[in-house]
């Protein structure tokens, strides 16, 4: 486990799905996450058991099981992220993994699974982000049938060519390029995919390097001459509240299952106690109002032109420019 994860490093809504566990467990549990986290792109194969191991402590806490299941998505073991997937849907209620899950019956090679579950009555409540993801998986599944031309009208929606929430939906530009690919109209995918590679400055796919080219840099927002830079200390402590109760709060239940080789393996080190909370940061300078006061964007739904009325009349086809409606 890498040095200094004390598990307090996890977001507050995590750490308050944890509090179902014992306050050891929790922390436990909170250092083997983190660590997941850390080690993801470094060495998936150890963040792999680290999340296994968090799932085998805190079984009975839905964004563990979630977590653990994402980790198995990533890694191509697709029956074992359905089984987490589906088991944190049921503990907490929240279908935005369905998407995932429906992506596993592909893996799994059953696609038609993928379109039952975007038939279904928890699809229809997904957001709009969670639903755009569906869509991309649903016309994958159409792809794996065989129906190409079924697959592209899927992802022909209006958020193809408008903003959602301010952001292009590049992941959904890949997608629609790939597909145009396997329907051999080369030059539409490579415009799409170059779009793409020229929007995506958060390295969400990896367009530019399929381009050859790399990937823009990400714009640094402005520094206006004389701002002041504040630094803000988070001093919230999940088991401040813990500490003041005592060792009462120890739950019946939490035993790690099959804990104790996997515990030699992947957890050194494990410190007794709880930190105490850390201080409150004393901040007393306030910030003139004037020198906050800022010039914002117009918000508005860009949307990409016709490149030519040959290419407009074809569906899907992409455009070189881009215009700002109003709002």
């Amino acid at each position: 486990m890498p040095e200094g994860i004390t598990g307090r490093e996890l977001d507050k809504e995590t750490h308050a799905e944890l509090r179902g566990l014992s306050k050891e467990t929790a922390e436990r549990v909170g250092r083997h996450l983190v660590s997941a986290q850390l080690l993801e792109d470094t060495d998936p194969e150890t963040a792999l058991a680290h999340a296994r191991f968090a799932a085998r402590l805190g079984g009975r806490v839905g964004i563990v099981r979630e977590v653990y299941g994402i980790f198995a998505y990533h890694a191509g073991d697709y029956r074992t992220a359905s089984r987490e997937l589906r088991t944190a849907m049921r503990i907490t209620g929240r279908t935005d993994v369905l998407p995932m899950i429906a992506d596993c019956e592909r893996g799994l090679g059953r696609p038609e699974r993928a379109l039952d579950i975007a038939a279904s009555e928890e699809a229809a409540a997904l957001g709009v982000e969670s639903a755009i993801e569906l869509m991309m998986v649903v016309a994958g599944a159409y792809a794996d049938t065989g129906d190409v031309q079924t697959a592209l009208r899927t992802l022909e929606i209006p958020a193809l060519r408008h903003k959602i929430d301010g952001r292009w939906q590049v992941r959904l530009w890949v997608a629609y390029a790939d597909l145009l690919e396997r329907a051999e109209r080369e030059d539409e995918a490579r415009r799409w995919m170059t779009l793409a590679a020229d929007a995506d400055t958060e390295g969400l796919t990896d367009a530019a390097e399929r381009l050859g080219r790399p990937a823009p840099a990400p714009d640094e927002a402005p520094v206006l001459e004389g701002d002041e830079q504040i630094s803000v200390l988070d001093a919230f402590d999940p088991y401040a509240q813990d500490d003041q109760d005592g060792a009462d709060d120890a739950e019946d239940g939490d035993a790690p299952v099959d804990a104790g080789a996997d515990a030699d393996a992947y957890e050194a080190g494990d410190v007794d106690g709880a930190e105490s909370a850390a201080e409150a940061a004393d901040d007393t300078e306030r910030r003139d109002a004037d020198d906050t006061e800022g010039d914002g964007a117009e918000d508005g739904d860009a949307i990409v032109t016709a490149e030519s009325s040959d290419e407009a009349d074809r569906p899907g086809a992409p455009e070189s420019e881009t215009r700002e409606e109003s709002a």
